[in-house]
């Protein structure tokens, strides 16, 4: 074998490594396309390294073709990639047409040796290296016509980018189209010097490394949020949700880090504890509710200090419980207990070491502000956690959906178009996980129901969503932030509302709709045509984009509507994050 081959053979396996480096370890970042890229390059680099080492024509042949692969395919990928960078859209006759040409000139390459088509003449030098000497046919220069005419939509829709759309990269087009331009350079340099050694598999292993930055690079501007994440990030208190019947509803990550045993708890079940202190915990929310149940006091709170590790005076916390009751239905009984956590260590150690009355009203001060500031999460995280417990396929729908919103409003925060305050935006996202609250309301036989809602049935459905915002108001009363009440009211009581007025309960048309309810409109529609339910299998991305495009302007807020499509690879980006989580769709 001679050394050309050899250096073939090296630069097919580094391409190989780093297309399979892309697929397996990029998977969530690299789109169809770029995927598609990698492999073109690989197959490209296969048959150079195979026309080097051929020992009959046919070998050289198919060796030649896979060759192509590369220099037809690949360009045609890299303009739909721009295209798909800069929002255009192309005719299907135009998508019919580049792809016919492209597949009969393939199909020419194939048959070279059969039909004058490509090559005019072939003939097959053995040796070490192989050659083939080609003299070109009539299809040969339509080739070269079809890469001047890529190269040029490649230039146009780069330049559309940088005239209009703001929110794609520039810089990674000009990588893409310049590489394209890069490739149409050395094939007309190689034929035109009528080089022995092909250079083209050394410039498409430059390509690859290329693509592996410029996805690196293209994940910075993903925005894949998770509500949950971010929640469970941030705070600093624990939330432990029971039902009425004392089972385990769910928790944060704070309280686990509290009491490790959460981690193993089962939904819908009871918290068996070895834990002195957990025990203590449950045997309190039992009697105090107990209790209240009786006296019918259950709009308070009840508190209680519990310590843990209570034999080690170096790892002992005192920790501040409070109980609160979850009120739903329309004869507004307890249907739960929220209990909320507060590390009370540093305010109890300073009380018992200082005595200082001063200082221990000032962090009595502080607590009730950061117990204050928390409500609103407290409140989410309780209500959400309940609608869970309702529904099977709820949860998996809040997670999903709140996180879509939270994209979604991430990304409208970057625009000029709409002059909204950072409050706002922030009371859209944390009210996304209540849009479904009303539900709560329904009657399980109706929510549960494993087949198709009669038309009775249906109506005591929609309910939910007048019912959504009357208890949300009820809930909420108490909360400061009151744009936050008027939002997460909206969004419960007009998600299910449409453009043009044919939706419910109130039929609202067009700009009477409130915003951040057409915000949530969006989300809440593509998770249920995307997600699995149980009279129906999901719906591909595509289909459900499709259907989303189609109803602008009928539906969907028009203007809000295109804004969502143009985060397409974004969101579902989103949602292949949560496949391997208990919120698949």
């Amino acid at each position: 074998m001679s050394i050309y081959s050899i250096v073939l053979g090296v630069v097919m396996l580094l391409s190989i490594v780093s297309g399979l480096t892309l697929v397996l370890f990029s998977r969530k970042e690299a789109n169809t396309l770029e995927i598609l890229i990698s492999i073109c390059i690989m197959l490209s680099n296969t048959g150079y390294f195979l026309i080097s080492c051929s020992r009959n024509l046919e070998e050289a042949v198919l060796a030649n073709a896979l060759t192509y692969i590369g220099g037809i395919f690949l360009p045609m990928i890299i303009v739909y990639i721009l295209i798909d960078y800069s929002d255009s859209k192309v005719p299907v006759w135009f998508s019919v047409v580049i792809v016919a040409i492209n597949l009969f000139v393939f199909v020419s390459i194939i048959l070279a040796d059969r039909t004058p088509l490509y090559y005019a003449s072939l003939k097959f030098v053995p040796g070490s290296p192989s050659f083939l000497v080609k003299e070109a046919g009539p299809v040969y220069y339509i080739r070269y016509i079809i890469l001047v005419v890529e190269v040029a939509l490649a230039a146009f829709f780069t330049f559309l980018t940088y005239l209009g759309k703001r929110s794609a990269s520039f810089r990674l087009m000009v990588t893409y189209a310049g590489s394209l331009f890069g490739m149409m350079l050395v094939y007309i340099a190689s034929r035109l010097f009528d080089l022995k050694y092909e250079i083209i598999p050394f410039f498409y292993l430059i390509c690859t490394v290329l693509l592996g930055h410029v996805i690196t690079r293209s994940t910075i501007y993903n925005v894949n949020l998770s509500i949950q994440e971010k929640q469970n990030e941030l705070s600093t208190l624990g939330y432990i949700v029971f039902d009425r019947q004392l089972n385990f509803v769910g928790s944060n990550a704070v309280s686990a880090n509290f009491f490790p045993e959460i981690k193993n708890a089962r939904i819908d079940s009871k918290i068996v504890s070895k834990d002195y202190a957990l025990k203590d915990l449950i045997k309190w929310v039992s009697e105090t509710s107990s209790a209240a149940l009786e006296k019918k006091n259950t709009n308070g709170k009840f508190k209680k200090v519990i310590v843990i590790n209570d034999r080690n005076p170096r790892e002992r916390r005192h920790l501040e419980c409070e109980l609160s009751f979850i009120h739903f239905g329309f004869d507004n009984h307890v249907s739960g207990y929220l209990v909320e956590i507060i590390d009370d260590t540093e305010q109890h150690e300073m009380i018992e070491s200082m005595n200082f009355k001063g200082e221990s009203l000032q962090r009595e001060v502080e607590r009730q502000a950061k117990r204050a500031k928390s409500m609103q999460m407290s409140t989410i995280l309780g209500m959400a956690a309940m609608i869970e417990s309702r529904d099977n396929s709820t949860g998996g729908h809040i997670n999903r959906t709140s996180a879509c919103v939270a994209l979604f409003v991430e990304h409208m925060r970057t625009l000029e178009d709409y002059n909204m305050s950072e409050n706002y935006w922030d009371s859209v996202i944390n009210a996304a996980p209540l849009h479904d609250l009303g539900k709560i309301a329904v009657d399980d036989a109706i929510l549960r129901k494993p087949s198709g809602l009669t038309e009775e049935e249906y109506n005591k459905m929609k309910s939910h969503a007048p019912y959504g915002a009357k208890t949300m108001s009820k809930v909420l009363e108490d909360v400061e932030d009151k744009e936050f009440v008027r939002v997460a009211t909206n969004v419960a009581h007009y998600h299910h509302e449409q453009y043009n007025g044919t939706g419910y309960p109130d039929r609202l048309r067009g700009e009477n709709i409130p915003f951040e309810a057409r915000i949530m409109a969006l989300a809440d529609v593509f998770d249920a045509l995307v997600s699995r339910r149980y009279y129906k299998e999901p719906m591909s991305y595509d289909a459900a984009f499709a259907i989303i495009r189609k109803e602008l302007g009928q539906q969907f807020d028009p203007h809000l509507g295109r804004i969502f499509l143009s985060l397409e690879q974004e969101i579902i980006a989103l949602y292949e994050s949560f496949e391997d989580t208990d919120y698949a769709r």
